[in-house]
């Protein structure tokens, strides 16, 4: 789910986790808040480790966010997965999906870069992940640009330059179009038409 209208950095940070953050990371401002709770594992580990990846490199996935925290803990590996063995039919409509959420994301991105914007200490974590496609690169890119528009968008409320109602219409309208994203990749291959819609997705 999208962060609150509470303008809170979210995460009591007692979760034991195996890989420290990085210290440098932390904020030295004595008012900053805790960011997201440590991820302790990936799920769905076992999944990639099985698929013949189109490509197998890594990338460190920076976050400040709850939502960017726990689609990289719960959903990355799956639809990393799904995308290595996804038909043409299904990567064209991940490939629409896809632009949608961009034009989206860089639209609102330079809607968030008009306003007055208070300097917020926000705490980023680090982590280390698989790329198996392609796709997975624009992913990674998305939510990216998740927590930039996070990060704007906080510090404009904080400086009181836009309300509520855009913060959340914001935050909201981000995480669902990474959201669509993922339950693309859950129907399997041949619930996909040659031309990548899913025949019985109006019925």
């Amino acid at each position: 789910m999208a962060e609150s209208s509470d303008p809170q950095y979210r995460g009591s940070g007692t979760e034991t986790e195996s890989q420290e953050p990085d210290s440098s990371l932390a904020p030295q401002d004595p008012v900053a808040h805790s960011g997201p709770k440590p991820i302790q594992r990936l799920l769905s580990q076992d999944r990639v480790s099985r698929i013949i990846p189109e490509t197998d490199s890594g990338t460190v996935l920076t976050y400040c966010s709850d939502f960017v925290r726990d689609f990289v803990r719960s959903d990355w590996n799956f639809c990393t997965a799904k995308m290595s063995v996804a038909s043409r039919d299904k990567i064209l409509a991940l490939d629409t999906r896809f632009r949608e959420a961009n034009a989206w994301m860089d639209a609102k991105l330079a809607w968030s870069r008009s306003f007055r914007r208070r300097n917020v200490s926000l705490r980023y974590d680090r982590r280390e992940v698989v790329v198996t496609h392609s796709l997975a690169g624009r992913l990674a890119r998305l939510l990216n640009q998740h927590d930039q528009l996070f990060a704007n968008v906080l510090g404009a409320y904080m400086a009181h330059t836009i309300d509520d109602v855009q913060k959340d219409d914001a935050l909201i309208g981000a995480a669902r179009h990474i959201s669509a994203i993922h339950r693309l990749c859950i129907p399997d291959n041949d619930r996909f038409a040659r031309d990548g819609k899913q025949p019985d997705a109006d019925s």
